[in-house]
């Protein structure tokens, strides 16, 4: 083995590797660095002493300011090149579909989000990292370049958007949910790891914090979601919700039993209401599914009992107290319904196994029924 190489021009490098604080080979016309993250590489720019954190570090799960965040704008990020174009050009014609399989929403995706960042750049990164995640799943071989990329990508815009959130108004309002949408998407779609949901970290929670998040987010700018670009989204997700709310729970005998089960065992009245107010409502999603059918599901119609969970019971799943675990386990049956998309493949499972680690061997088995409808077996 040769001596140790040392690099005395790092700071002769591109723009890219100083504001990542990274050496650069300096290789023309780009480093390594730069191909390995998928970023234009840049010689030319002034130098700038603001700095971006390192890619590496999985920010889907995290909420939108991160201690790190430092730049309330995007004046001192890298300048967007080839790579970034490449990113968008998947966006406009594979990755915005991807999203909803409402024909709609799909033109939504497709020409008025793009819209929306080009006057907020904390969108535009958003997407950019979607769809580098979209790509990292349809080219496997190209994984870690693709996840590199999209972590880039979603660190700036989160350091980004932290200076916009506390002034939030009718008129960022859109942005900023929007960019909320596509973190609560990024949270799902990042490559998962046997022991990164619950085992080792809580970042299940911080998934759930921020999804619940766009409610806060839709109460403050509710007129402007109303009636702006984005309100087809809002008039079919109130239709959705209606019809949600009008469904019969009638013949569900696996959430009777599950209520027996949870009757017979919490004694606190408190508790068990709020217990059995998330079971009501997971029956109203149950005979969603049925009545529209598997292929006609929306997103909204997965994700609203999420939004309806009351703060106790979000409290309960964070203390893992088992029977909270429980009802969340019946959930990822819904969850499994929208796994045809690729930002949900194995999500339920995942999510399941987690659970079942949790729990002691009584309530292992009144997860049974959840556990047969996955078709996974511990």
């Amino acid at each position: 083995m040769g001596p140790r190489r040392t690099h005395t021009k790092s700071r002769t490098g591109c723009q890219s590797c100083k504001l990542r604080k990274v050496k650069c080979d300096e290789a023309k016309p780009n480093c390594q660095n730069c191909i390995r993250h998928a970023v234009e590489c840049n010689y030319n720019a002034p130098p700038t002493a603001a700095s971006t954190p390192t890619p590496g570090t999985h920010t889907g799960f995290s909420p939108f300011v991160s201690e790190a965040a430092r730049l309330n704008s995007d004046a001192n990020a890298p300048s967007m090149g080839m790579a970034e174009m490449a990113l968008l050009h998947h966006w406009s014609t594979s990755t915005c579909y991807t999203i909803s399989r409402h024909p709609v929403l799909q033109t939504v995706w497709q020409t008025t989000v793009p819209t929306f960042g080009f006057s907020y750049h904390f969108v535009f990164r958003g997407i950019l990292a979607l769809a580098a995640l979209h790509l990292a799943h349809l080219k496997p071989e190209l994984q870690d370049q693709y996840v590199d990329a999209a972590e880039f990508h979603h660190n700036l815009a989160l350091q980004m958007v932290s200076g916009t959130i506390p002034q939030i108004n009718e008129e960022n309002g859109p942005a900023i949910y929007l960019f909320s949408t596509i973190t609560c998407i990024i949270g799902c779609a990042l490559p998962r790891r046997r022991d990164d949901l619950w085992v080792s970290n809580d970042r299940i929670f911080q998934w759930l914090s921020l999804f619940r998040g766009t409610v806060s987010i839709i109460a403050s700018v509710n007129e402007s979601l109303k009636s702006g670009p984005l309100a087809p989204m809002f008039t079919l997700g109130r239709r959705r919700g209606l019809a949600w709310e009008a469904r019969s729970t009638s013949n569900q005998a696996f959430l009777v039993n599950l209520r027996r089960l949870i009757e017979e065992a919490v004694e606190d009245p408190t508790e068990l209401k709020c217990y059995t107010d998330a079971i009501d409502d997971l029956g109203k999603s149950f005979a969603t599914i049925l009545e529209v059918g598997s292929p006609n599901c929306e997103t909204a119609d997965i994700f609203i009992w999420l939004l309806r969970i009351t703060d106790r019971f979000l409290s309960q799943l964070q203390q893992r107290t088992p029977e909270a675990l429980v009802i969340f386990g019946y959930y990822c049956v819904i969850l499994k319904e929208l796994e045809s998309t690729w930002w949900m493949q194995g999500f339920s499972i995942h999510i399941i196994k987690a659970i079942h680690h949790h729990l002691d061997e009584e309530h292992r088995c009144w997860l049974q029924w959840p556990m047969q409808q996955l078709g996974w077996v511990p």
